[in-house]
C-alpha cells in the first residue's frame, strides 16, 4: 500500500489527521475489512519516504502512482515538501528510511552522524539564466544584474563558482539601490525563487533598471517563457544553462542536484529491500526519461504544488533543460565530489564542514 502526503498542505499535522493522507483506511466499514487492514498492516513493514517536490519528484512519479505494484511486505508513505528546512529536520531526526534530498544536504547527513548513505544521483543540474535580452555567452552578462536566491546555498555557489572558472569579476550589493559597474556582473538575492521570477516578470527596478536577468530552475524556468512584461520587449526565455557552463570548465563533468539517499539502519534489517527499492527507483526514472509529459501529469495527480502541467516538462525536457538521469553512487562519485569540493572551499557548513568519506557511497551488490 502506498500513502502520499503533500507537507505543504498538511504540515506537521499530517500524522495526525486522516484526511491529509491518500490511501489512509477509513474508520468506516464492515469488521471483518477493518480487522483484514488491521491484519495487512501488522504483516507489513511501514516505510517512510520524503522528497522535494519539484523535478527531483518527477522521477518517482511513477513509482508513487497507483500503476506501480509496490514492493511486498511493505507498506510505503511518500511525503511531499518544498520546504528544506523541514526537509533537514525530518532528516536530523531520523525519520525517513528513504529521501530524495539536494546533494549537500545528503553530504551533511552522513557528516553529522545522523545515518544516510547515497544511493544515487537521480536529478542533475536545474539552473539556468532566464532574460528578455539577447545574450547567449556569460561575457553578455557584463554590466548587468541577475537576481538570485540561494546566496548560502546551492544556486548562489553554483552562479558565483561558474562566473569565476570564466574569470568574470562580480558585485553582491546588499540593497537595490546602486549602480552597476560596466565590466563586472552584478548579482541581488532575494528570498526565494518565486521572488525571483515576480521580480523579472514584473520588471522591478533593480539598479537603476527594470530587472532583466533572473537564476531560475526548471521547471520554473520553461514556465515562464514567453512571458512579456510591459516593458515592451520579447518575452522570456531560458538563455544560460549553468550545467552547460560548469561542465565546461570541470572536465565534462556536470554537477549534481537530487540524489536518493536512504538510513544505514535498513542494511541490518533487510538489504536486499534496499537494493529492490533502489532499482524500483532506477525503473522510474528511467520512465520519466521515456514519458515526461505523462511524469509531469501524474505529478500534478499526486497532489504536486511544483510542477504545472507535463505539456511544460516535456518542453523542458525536450529542450535539454531537465536531466532526469539515474546514476548509481559510485558511477556519480567523481561529479558529486568534485561539486562537494568546490563547495567545501566556500561554505563548508553547507555539507557538515568536511568532505564526506568513501562509506557515503553506496555500492550496491
Amino acid at each position: 500500500m502506498k500513502k502520499i502526503r503533500n507537507s505543504v498542505l498538511c504540515g506537521l499535522l499530517a500524522f495526525a489527521l486522516a484526511a491529509c493522507g491518500s490511501g489512509v483506511e477509513n474508520s468506516g466499514g464492515d469488521a471483518a475489512a477493518t480487522a483484514g487492514e488491521t491484519s495487512a498492516a501488522t504483516e507489513n513493514k511501514a516505510v517512510n519516504v520524503i522528497l522535494v517536490d519539484g523535478a527531483p519528484l518527477l522521477g518517482m512519479t511513477n513509482m508513487m502512482s497507483d500503476e506501480f505494484a509496490g514492493i511486498d511486505g511493505y507498506d510505503i508513505s511518500y511525503t511531499m515538501t518544498n520546504d528544506l528546512d523541514a526537509l533537514v529536520a525530518s532528516l536530523l531526526n531520523q525519520e525517513p528510511d528513504f529521501a530524495i534530498a539536494p546533494v549537500n544536504i545528503a553530504a551533511m547527513m552522513n557528516n553529522n552522524g545522523s545515518g544516510y548513505r547515497l544511493a544515487a544521483v537521480t536529478v542533475w543540474g536545474l539552473m539556468h539564466i532566464v532574460s528578455d535580452q539577447d545574450v547567449s555567452t556569460l561575457q553578455d552578462l557584463k554590466g548587468e544584474t541577475i537576481v538570485a536566491f540561494g546566496r548560502g546555498g546551492v544556486p548562489g555557489i553554483t552562479l558565483r563558482s561558474v562566473l569565476k572558472q570564466n574569470n568574470i569579476d562580480f558585485i553582491e550589493p546588499n540593497d537595490l539601490s546602486f549602480t552597476p559597474e560596466p565590466d563586472k556582473v552584478s548579482i541581488v538575492y532575494l528570498t526565494a525563487a518565486g521572488d525571483v521570477r515576480d521580480a523579472i516578470a514584473t520588471g522591478m527596478e533593480i539598479g537603476g533598471k527594470p530587472a532583466a536577468f533572473g537564476l531560475l530552475a526548471e521547471p520554473v524556468a520553461t514556465a515562464i517563457s514567453g512571458f512579456a512584461n510591459n516593458s515592451g520587449r520579447p518575452g522570456f526565455t531560458a538563455k544560460i544553462n549553468l550545467q552547460t557552463e560548469w561542465a565546461r570548465n570541470n572536465n565534462g563533468e556536470i554537477y549534481p542536484q537530487a540524489a536518493l539517499i536512504f538510513h544505514e539502519r535498513l542494511l541490518t534489517e533487510n538489504a536486499d529491500f534496499v537494493n529492490e527499492f533502489i532499482s524500483a527507483v532506477e525503473q522510474s526514472s528511467a520512465y520519466a526519461n521515456g514519458n515526461p509529459e505523462k511524469a509531469g501529469d501524474l505529478a500534478v495527480t499526486l497532489g504536486s504544488s511544483a510542477i504545472p502541467n507535463g505539456l511544460i516538462i516535456s518542453n523542458a525536457y525536450e529542450a535539454g533543460r531537465l536531466p532526469i538521469d539515474f546514476a548509481y553512487a559510485n558511477d556519480a562519485k567523481n561529479a558529486v565530489n568534485s561539486f562537494l569540493q568546490i563547495i567545501m572551499e566556500e561554505s563548508p557548513n553547507l555539507i557538515g564542514g568536511k568532505m564526506p568519506p568513501d562509506s557515503f557511497y553506496y555500492d550496491k551488490e
